[in-house]
């Protein structure tokens, strides 16, 4: 037993080691760096959804047997990626909102990032484990090379989703004046362009039969990330000109 143990720990790590590589990226996108603790806190809530997340993709695709009625597309392309992109999201809109840590408009997109990538930490652990077979001769390689291929795929797909979700709620949260009223669209019309994006790298995931899903997946990896760094440009702007909506607290982190 102690022996199956030991060798789960290096699996977990490598597993998660993705999600930090690209938590470093991103945060050095943010001139003022944000308080560990709620780094920390926000990437730990992103671990607790994912497996709650799936719990539940699997009870609806249990409860209305997609596969059985040939509807199994709707599960992996349309309802999995609203779904998950609703739970980064609502985890950071929950857990920060009114919260003075948010100062500046490229926070509320760096938090959502935060949130993700915690998300497909653990996604990656259980994709690993039912890739792998523990204790087979080159189980380690493999995971490692599996870990990968999904460094430059699904956990980038995971940020650069919530990126979008994420600059939408930062336009959303930080109207143009302090006394604006917010306007509820933005957080629409960044999960819906977030969810579009999983959902369209899903089908051509699934649609490997060829090497052109996996040309076009790489283009669409390719221009969601230029568009995030655009994305990232255009909050710094803002941000020389905007204020916080928190006008009682007074500016700085805690």
């Amino acid at each position: 037993m102690f022996q199956n143990i030991t060798s789960l720990i290096p699996i977990i790590a490598i597993a998660i080691l993705p999600s930090l590589i690209w938590l470093f990226f991103y945060l050095k996108e943010d001139m003022h760096p944000e308080p560990r603790f709620w780094l920390f806190a926000i990437f730990l809530i992103g671990m607790a959804l994912a497996p709650l997340v799936i719990s539940l993709e699997m009870a609806v695709d249990k409860l209305f047997d997609f596969a059985a009625i040939s509807l199994g597309g709707l599960l992996i392309f349309i309802f999995a990626p609203i779904i998950e992109e609703i739970a980064k999201y609502g985890a950071v809109h929950l857990a920060l909102n009114k919260n003075p840590v948010l100062d500046e408009p490229v926070d509320g997109m760096i938090y959502v990032i935060v949130s993700a990538l915690g998300f497909a930490a653990i996604e990656n652990i259980f994709a690993t484990f039912s890739f792998v077979s523990i204790g087979t001769p080159g189980y380690f390689t493999n995971a490692f090379n599996f870990l990968s291929v999904r460094f430059i795929s699904a956990v980038a797909l995971h940020g650069l989703a919530s990126g979008i979700a994420g600059y939408y709620f930062a336009r959303f949260y930080f109207p143009p004046k302090v006394n604006s009223k917010r306007n509820p669209l933005f957080i629409v019309l960044g999960l819906t362009l977030a969810a579009s994006l999983h959902g369209a790298y899903n089908f051509l995931i699934v649609k490997n039969d060829s090497n052109l899903p996996l040309i076009l997946t790489g283009a669409i990896l390719g221009l969601a990330a230029v568009w995030v760094i655009f994305l990232f440009i255009d909050l710094k702007r803002r941000a020389t000109y905007q204020q916080t909506p928190i006008d009682s607290i007074t500016k700085g982190k805690v």
